[in-house]
């Protein structure tokens, strides 16, 4: 009876011990299945995370080769519409102007530069050029009551609004090139006929790159003429004059500037390119004198001593192998009425800085070889 009591008491030690086992077994299993569930969770949150940044990183390649190449498109950069708005009734001073001789009434946001600077940067291209262009309706609206715009304290928040807007814009669609002051640049194809004196001598072919003047000083100028050359069709110099080559400009731009944009820091000094008429454009002329007094603050007017014409850069190429005095060669004087004796303008390039740093220029976007008929 004694043997046999304890070899059952040993057999229910032995299938306690088991279950323990048993036990301990299935929690560890439980723990272990438990960690690799959070695991591969966390795996594949991580993969998804670097999957995205890898193709938003691709995406922003692809974007900076596109704009090398051809005009930007949209730049991917959202940003809600309540969170400006909220910025807005936060840092806005709301300004009305009333138009003299209107019954309009026109409600502008003014903010301090650097906030505006800031949600001007927050932008889409597509945003950007909505924005410019309400603004430059605004400023027309203005423009054409006959106020002094240079004095007047409304025009000229509305007016550096529009700048700021502007500089945005130029920035999105042709290459924001911060290293550089003078970035962009237009190359002019012409073609001299047969009438030019030295026709047989030097023939057809000419070539003009002119530099155009910092945004920081005169964007809306810069902005104009790039957009000329970007929608470039025809045109050609038929003008010589004393003081100034004028060509004609057809293209996709129509109207003339929305305001006299002018800079002292950057004066119609000789070989400066500006726009013709007041108000301004989009022909455009070349000075071959110091222009300073005839086209600058106070010219050409008595009503209004600061309005000036609206100026675009400076050649830098034209001068010194003689293609500017060549053009001043064409035969008459002041306005020619003969298209036979015009200097044409075949092609317009946009050139902007290489990336990498160096001196060199490359093509952005240049117009089609093609002339469409007048």
């Amino acid at each position: 009876m004694g043997y046999d009591a304890n070899i059952k008491s040993k057999r229910l030690a032995v299938k306690r011990q088991r279950l323990i086992t048993i036990l301990f077994s299935l929690i560890g299993l439980a723990l272990a299945c438990t960690f690799a569930v959070n695991f591969l969770r966390r795996s594949s949150k991580m993969n998804t995370t670097t999957a995205a940044a890898a193709k938003k990183k691709i995406i922003g390649h692809f974007h900076s080769a596109y704009r090398n190449k051809q005009q930007q498109q949209d730049v991917v950069s959202v940003v809600s519409d309540t969170a400006n708005n909220n910025d807005n009734d936060n840092n806005n001073k709301q300004l009305r102007t009333v138009v003299k001789n209107s019954n309009d009434i026109i409600d502008t946001n003014t903010n301090n530069n650097n906030n505006n600077v800031a949600n001007n940067n927050l932008l889409t291209e597509e945003e950007a050029a909505q924005k410019v262009s309400q603004l430059e309706q605004q400023v027309r609206a203005i423009k054409k009551t006959g106020v002094i715009m240079e004095t007047d304290e409304e025009s000229l928040a509305l007016t550096s609004q529009l700048q700021d807007a502007t500089r945005t814009l130029i920035k999105l669609r042709y290459g924001d090139y911060t290293k550089t002051i003078t970035p962009y640049r237009i190359r002019l194809d012409l073609e001299f006929q047969s009438t030019i004196p030295d026709f047989e001598t030097n023939g057809k072919d000419g070539t003009i790159e002119i530099e155009l003047a910092p945004i920081s000083l005169i964007p809306y100028s810069v902005y104009n003429f790039l957009e000329i050359a970007r929608t470039w069709k025809n045109g050609a110099f038929h003008r010589n004059a004393g003081h100034v080559l004028q060509a004609i400009a057809r293209s996709d731009v129509k109207q003339s500037m929305p305001f006299q944009e002018y800079s002292k820091e950057y004066p119609h000094k000789k070989y400066t390119v500006g726009y013709a008429g007041r108000p301004s454009g989009p022909e455009f002329y070349i000075s071959i004198q110091d222009n300073t007094h005839a086209h600058g603050p106070g010219s050409q007017q008595q009503h209004n001593p600061y309005e000036a014409d609206c100026i675009i850069g400076t050649v830098i190429q034209g001068v010194r192998d003689g293609t500017v005095d060549r053009i001043h060669t064409m035969p008459g004087k002041e306005f020619l009425g003969d298209k036979k004796k015009w200097v044409l303008i075949r092609r317009m390039h946009i050139l902007v800085p290489e990336e990498d740093g160096s001196d060199q220029y490359i093509e952005l976007f240049s117009s089609p070889a093609v002339i469409p008929e007048d």
